[in-house]
């Protein structure tokens, strides 16, 4: 029996390039931690309403989201510089001479 196909639809959204910048996903995370702390913090002072609910949780979400994306990003970017040409010519003992 044959899966069925996987139809895609090659529409994509540009996006400018300092989106995925990994100090922008940083900063879109930090706003997502302070507009979910607003919400619980009502929610769990008493005022038990369910749009305190949604956005603080999912407020939460995208804060790991975007944690998510910022660190995978900086991990690439380190993983880069270690296995840049340059990194890799110098003894850590050698001294560097021009």
């Amino acid at each position: 029996m044959k899966s069925p196909a996987v139809i895609r639809s090659g529409f994509v959204l540009p996006l400018p390039r300092f989106v995925l910048h990994p100090f922008t996903a940083v900063v879109v995370a930090v706003m997502h931690v302070y507009l979910a702390a607003g919400h619980l913090w009502s929610l769990f002072g008493g005022d038990v309403q369910w749009t305190h609910i949604w956005k603080g949780f999912g407020a939460l979400g995208g804060a790991y989201v975007f944690a998510a994306l910022a660190s995978r990003e900086l991990l690439a970017v380190r993983e880069r510089i270690a296995t840049s040409p340059s990194r890799q010519s110098l003894n850590p003992n050698q001294e560097y001479q021009p």
